[in-house]
């Protein structure tokens, strides 16, 4: 069992971590935000450490804080963001944890796979339809920005789970995106109704953990292609 962490886990990891668990803490007490709103962001910190380092039990701890997001989702009237968590998220999740373990290299990993050009280029062409979709469903609860912004979050969400789940690398490019469009979301949203900030500061450590993950799984990938051709 690993009991001495190193520097740099204790710069990238532990302390960002623990700074922004504190923040979330304080700003809920300030704002008085209630405790479903608040727990599973704190969750959250946990599962993209482990997603980082391309943990399969992120999966499962995912999969139940997803219930709890479309819980904190629901009481703000993001019904999309809420139905991503509850009906894509969750199974997703389960199901990613099943496929990892199928093809598991230890403890934790799994063997990582790249996506084909042919295969990245049907994925981001069919964002668009899809996002527009999504959005004219949308538009009938309410319209505004922050519809147009949640149902892309929505359409990227399942593409980014999808990948992950079948161990493509380049979902982690496509989370990139969600996470960045995730941040301007909350953050107008926050300007009419800051007792939510909580999801803002999320937002800004989701896409700085995305970043991390996506430079990791493409150094592990790599890591796991020398090994194999070395095999």
């Amino acid at each position: 069992m690993k009991l001495k962490m190193t520097k740099r886990e204790l710069f990238i990891d532990y302390i960002p971590t623990a700074l922004v668990a504190v923040m979330i803490i304080v700003f809920a007490i300030l704002k008085e935000q209630s405790f479903i709103k608040t727990l599973p962001t704190l969750i959250t910190l946990v599962v993209l450490i482990m997603s980082v380092r391309a943990n399969r039990y992120a999966f499962i701890l995912g999969a139940t804080n997803s219930v709890l997001y479309a819980i904190a989702y629901l009481s703000e009237g993001v019904y999309f963001s809420a139905l991503s968590a509850l009906l894509i998220s969750m199974p997703i999740q389960v199901l990613s944890f099943f496929v990892w373990s199928r093809h598991k290299t230890d403890k934790t990993r799994c063997e990582l796979l790249r996506m084909r050009w042919w295969q990245l280029v049907i994925a981001t062409v069919a964002l668009f339809p899809a996002w527009e979709i999504c959005y004219l469903s949308l538009s009938s609860f309410f319209e505004g920005t922050t519809a147009r912004l949640d149902s892309l979050v929505f359409v990227l969400g399942i593409l980014t789970s999808v990948l992950v789940a079948f161990r493509f690398v380049e979902g982690q490019y496509f989370n990139l995106v969600s996470c960045a469009i995730s941040l301007v979301m909350w953050i107008l949203i926050c300007l009419d109704q800051p007792n939510n900030v909580n999801f803002a500061i999320i937002s800004v450590y989701n896409l700085f953990r995305t970043v991390q993950a996506a430079i990791n799984w493409t150094l592990l990938y790599v890591k796991q292609k020398k090994e194999k051709q070395l095999a």
